[in-house]
């Protein structure tokens, strides 16, 4: 049987054991929580580098200002539209069902046409319809007044004036998407494109006509 003072030393060492134990659990996990905290620290700070350091994104390209070289384009593309709506005239013309014709009748309209004009252009489809819709628009305000307007020769000279200034004004409103350099390169062109532009839309209407 062992003597109270033995019994007493025992219990004395155990509780240190255990006391020195707790210390070292705690001083491990302190270890760790730091450790922890320094890595999400370092991956917040390599995210924000890597955010701040990454490229803008483009703009698309359908709403980039127009350049110069899209007019000879708006051109290209006009020229295949026209073959893309004489083709879908002759599809109407010998359609057998009318699924047939529907079918032609969307390969003539002005959507149905777009991917041939993109093509022909060097463009994709979205940046070919801005270009001509835009060219569209502003070809009518730089083609000559006469050509606009057959009468213009039985106008009175205020009206003829308040026209010019419509036109002025509208050219003006387009500079966003239209820069000087750009008018000034469809300025003497203008009436040619816009005749081509209206005959376009003469021929699809020929087209779907001939729906049976």
């Amino acid at each position: 049987m062992h003597s109270p003072l033995r019994r007493a030393a025992a219990l004395a060492a155990l509780s240190l054991l255990v006391a020195c134990g707790g210390r070292k659990d705690a001083d491990a996990n302190a270890d760790s929580s730091a450790v922890a905290e320094e890595s999400a620290d370092s991956a917040s700070a390599e995210a924000a580098t890597a955010t701040s350091s990454a490229p803008a994104p483009a703009a698309p390209s359908s709403s980039r200002p127009l350049e110069v070289e899209d007019v000879d384009r708006w051109k290209r593309g006009m020229d295949a539209e026209l073959v893309a709506v004489r083709e879908a005239g002759t599809k109407l013309r010998t359609a057998k069902t009318g699924n047939d014709t529907v079918s032609a009748m969307m390969e003539a309209n002005d959507m149905g046409t777009r991917d041939a004009g993109a093509k022909a252009a060097g463009v994709d489809p979205e940046r070919y319809q801005f270009i001509r819709s835009t060219l569209q628009a502003a070809s009518a305000y730089l083609s000559p007044l006469e050509q606009e307007w057959p009468t213009l020769k039985d106008m009175p000279a205020s009206m003829v004036e308040e026209l010019k200034k419509g036109r002025e004004t509208g050219l003006a409103r387009m500079s966003t998407d239209v820069p000087p350099a750009v008018i000034e390169a469809l300025r003497p062109r203008a009436g040619e494109l816009r005749k081509q532009s209206l005959t376009l839309v003469g021929e699809r209407m020929k087209a779907i006509g001939q729906a049976k």
